[in-house]
């Protein structure tokens, strides 16, 4: 079987450089997709009707891909091998489309994002110091608990409004 990988070729970057870009550009989208869903949910009237779409676009989108690129489905027993929470992204992937298309139109998208931003960073501190989710271990230090704090400092900032 043949494992087909999208590649990434940037001349004289190392693999750490191409992954801070591709999370860079990965994070960019995160805004995109909040003002873009608060487009949809004001024209439809519903968070859950414009959730619905953006999971049918992207199964539409994946499912192409795979279709694509002729990659292999798992099997059954390997989809019983994930464990149970591997399977919780779907209900917070929902979560977020839907409570991003509630809030943006009422907060802005700048302090909507700002908010989701912070609550990515404390949860992934948590994540981090206790390997939750089978996460390799990375302790809270002063410095990581430090940038937590500015991040803090830095939502209060974008969301003052003088």
């Amino acid at each position: 079987m043949k494992d087909y990988r999208v590649v990434f070729y940037l001349s004289g970057m190392n693999n750490n450089a191409i992954y801070i870009l591709l999370a860079f550009f990965t994070g960019a989208l995160i805004p995109v997709q909040a003002a873009t869903n608060t487009a949809f949910g004001k024209t439809v009237g519903s968070p859950f009707i414009t959730g619905i779409m953006v999971f049918i676009v992207a199964l539409i989108l994946t499912s192409a891909y795979l279709l694509i690129t002729r990659t292999p489905l798992p099997s059954l027993a390997q989809l019983s091998k994930a464990p149970a929470f591997s399977y919780a992204g779907g209900l917070v992937m929902a979560s977020y489309v839907i409570m991003i298309t509630f809030v943006a139109p009422k907060l802005g998208v700048g302090n909507a994002i700002a908010l989701v931003v912070t609550g990515q960073i404390f949860s992934a501190l948590l994540i981090d110091q206790f390997g939750l989710f089978h996460s390799t271990i990375r302790t809270i230090n002063l410095t990581r608990l430090a940038g937590a704090v500015m991040m803090i400092a830095g939502v209060y900032l974008v969301m003052k409004r003088k």
